[in-house]
């Protein structure tokens, strides 16, 4: 409707006075940049995607070209995937708490994932890639327990970053192949209550913004690695620019994804009563002015972890009240 709209304008220009003419294509250009900053809205009902079967499935994630989706299940035990129409599920890996906070590599042929051992009560972490196409694995870094934080892909996809014993420290494998990306070669991580910026490029560290020691969690790096939005335990949703520049607060939501415009992300605002999560709706939020706009208020669900596809179409998310993971339309 809107694109007709502004065809209708573009058909009236033969009546219009010079002046008129004169200033129509500033007229047009703002409806251009209405129409392509207007904030998501829900295009209907959410659909169930992935059934329980008995299970709770959680954590899904799509893969960077929209074709395949992983997710995990009950205590973020194994890696499973599937179509992105829920069809063909298959395990990647049973691994123990792997499940929380995988990745997908930049191409999307690896997940990589901080797998857990327990030895004589006590637990270890591996860091570990998984051939998405194979199922072959390889161990990054063996049983430690120096491990702080997850471990993240650099942006070309060539290297894992991680923090080891307070230190910021890169791995790679002959798997591994860098990938052109217009991303800056940066690794944005936290460490003892600091959100930093690893320049690959400067090869040094910039503090971007310290929080008096507490937890900072749940980063994501807009599409176009210009901005980072991040929780901060008791302090809400955070963004900020990735040269350390323009920090704010933009409310109380959880687990943030961006949409493609870098202007948006989708957040779960979740309720409880000090021991369990009693509620969950999505919102879009609008990074720049912090507006909070409803995605799944129409809905009687309890929404959680939202992952918007990389079209910006539609939203993944998870329904702890029956196990599902759902996925919604946006328009």
């Amino acid at each position: 409707m809107k694109t007709q709209k502004r065809i209708r304008i573009l058909q009236k220009t033969q009546n219009l006075t010079f002046l008129q003419k004169a200033i129509l294509p500033g007229i047009i250009f703002l409806l251009f940049i209405r129409v392509n900053f207007a904030q998501p809205l829900p295009g209907g009902e959410p659909d169930l995607l992935i059934e329980s079967n008995g299970r709770s499935f959680i954590n899904a994630v799509w893969s960077p070209d929209g074709q395949t989706i992983a997710f995990s299940s009950d205590n973020y035990n194994g890696i499973y995937l599937v179509d992105r129409n829920g069809k063909n599920m298959e395990v990647l890996t049973r691994d123990q708490a792997v499940g929380f906070g995988f990745c997908w590599s930049p191409a999307g042929d690896y997940i990589l994932g901080r797998a857990a051992e327990f030895e004589n009560r006590r637990r270890y972490h591996l860091v570990k890639i998984y051939d998405t196409h194979t199922g072959e694995e390889e161990v990054l870094v063996n049983k430690t327990r120096d491990l702080q934080a997850l471990p993240l892909w650099t942006p070309d996809g060539s290297k894992v970053a991680m923090v080891l014993d307070n230190k910021l420290a890169f791995q790679t494998s002959s798997r591994l192949k860098a990938q052109k990306t217009d991303q800056p070669q940066q690794v944005i991580y936290t460490l003892n209550g600091k959100l930093l910026n690893a320049s690959l490029i400067a090869a040094k560290n910039v503090e971007i913004s310290a929080f008096e020691g507490r937890n900072i969690f749940n980063v994501e790096v807009s599409p176009d690695g210009k901005k980072v939005v991040f929780q901060v335990r008791g302090k809400g949703l955070h963004v900020i620019n990735a040269d350390g520049t323009g920090l704010k607060q933009i409310g109380f939501g959880e687990r943030a994804s961006w949409m493609p415009d870098n202007r948006f992300v989708v957040a779960s605002v979740v309720e409880d009563d000090g021991h369990v999560i009693t509620g969950g709706e999505l919102f879009a939020v609008d990074v720049n002015d912090g507006t909070y706009h409803p995605l799944t208020t129409h809905t009687d669900m309890t929404a959680l972890t939202p992952d918007v596809s990389p079209d910006g179409k539609f939203v993944l998310f998870e329904n702890p009240d029956d196990g599902n993971i759902y996925i919604m339309e946006l328009q």
